[in-house]
């Protein structure tokens, strides 16, 4: 079985220049499949209906057998169609346990398996992310060995790159005519984390926003991708500057209450001091205040704002909010989400003692 990488096999299958006899897609990130699917049907047929495409469902509610998929994969012949879809849909865990018949068939098909049809065995399971990792090596390392043969392409859905999605959100917006910026990229998967996959779903609502030149920008992300305006980060940092804790902990709570990951928000704010700080060193030297939002990837609409910020604090105070900032992170990323959360609430007070040392 040859084993492609997710965006690879999806611009191999987009080309329509080879033969895919069979294919198995497997993963967590299993909504990927359907993309797969999706790209299947645009190029190889003209229009899905009940002669060119039939989709068979392993679970509780169906009756469908590896008998009726083998029986429907022959029926195929280039009179009738040019090619044939088959999927079938893996749905519950114990399906993924072939009978000995239905291997023996099984078997049998793949040595020798019709070329106009396209096989797709597609393991759908509603698991969570640990669960299935356990799960895969019990039962679906398994199956895919059921299905090894020199004409199954094997397609790990979870085992996609940083980079490659970063080139993929860009080619999919410039379909659309949108264009993203290099910091808007990095706030997408600073905001996803791990999950950064998952922005895939976000892309259709990226596509058609009605965004100023037609182009997005970290800002525009924020707002976007996590439901929660862009302001709020700054109406975080307006409150440690004025020391207003009452707001940062009001502001915070929202934070929390709209799902924003305690370590995100450290992170973001490890970010904004850091380039409170850069600024004002460019500023000593003169560098024009247009200049060094380009620098520092700053948003022209909060532009004002930010040099204000910067032209404000004194340089021993950034450095103590730093320490802090440094210390929180550190904390944030050994002790747990809960710890974060009280660590954030405390930084106010924390930063209230930095004037009375």
């Amino acid at each position: 079985m040859r084993e492609i990488p997710f965006f690879d096999f999806l611009n191999r299958v987009e080309t329509g220049k080879e033969q895919f006899p069979i294919n198995i897609l497997y993963g967590f990130n299993e909504f990927l499949g359907e993309q797969i699917i999706r790209a299947f049907c645009k190029t190889f047929i003209e229009e899905k209906n009940d002669f060119n495409y039939r989709r068979y469902y392993f679970d509780n509610e169906n009756e469908s057998g590896w008998e009726d998929v083998i029986d429907e994969a022959n029926s195929s012949n280039f009179f009738i169609q040019s090619r044939k879809i088959i999927v079938a849909t893996i749905r519950e865990e114990k399906q993924l346990t072939l009978k000995k018949d239905d291997k023996e068939m099984l078997k049998n098909y793949m040595k020798n398996p019709n070329s106009n049809t396209i096989l797709i065995i597609y393991i759908s399971l509603n698991l969570m992310k640990d669960d299935y990792k356990q799960f895969k090596k019990l039962k679906v390392d398994k199956l895919l060995k059921e299905f090894a043969s020199p004409h199954t392409f094997g397609v790990d859905l979870d085992g996609i790159r940083e980079a490659e999605v970063k080139r993929y959100i860009q080619a999919y917006l410039k379909e659309s005519g949108i264009s993203i910026t290099a910091s808007a990229l990095e706030k997408i998967i600073e905001i996803k984390d791990d999950d950064f996959i998952s922005v895939l779903h976000q892309l259709p609502r990226l596509a058609i926003a009605d965004i100023r030149d037609r182009g997005l920008d970290s800002e525009d992300i924020d707002k976007m991708v996590t439901g929660v305006e862009a302001h709020s980060i700054w109406d975080l940092t307006d409150a440690i500057e004025n020391e207003d804790t009452k707001k940062y902990l009001k502001v915070l709570q929202y934070l929390f209450i709209n799902g924003i990951k305690a370590t995100l928000i450290i992170g973001t704010l490890v970010t904004h001091y850091n380039k409170i700080y850069i600024a004002k060193f460019l500023l000593k030297r003169n560098m024009h205040p247009d200049e060094i939002g380009k620098a520092l990837g700053q948003h022209p609409f909060f532009l004002t704002k930010f040099i204000n910020s910067a032209r404000r604090f004194s340089e021993k105070r950034l450095q103590h909010i730093l320490r802090l900032i440094y210390l929180l992170d550190y904390e944030s990323k050994t002790s747990g989400e809960e710890s974060a959360r009280l660590s954030l609430q405390n930084f106010a007070f924390r930063i209230k003692l930095i004037d009375k040392r």
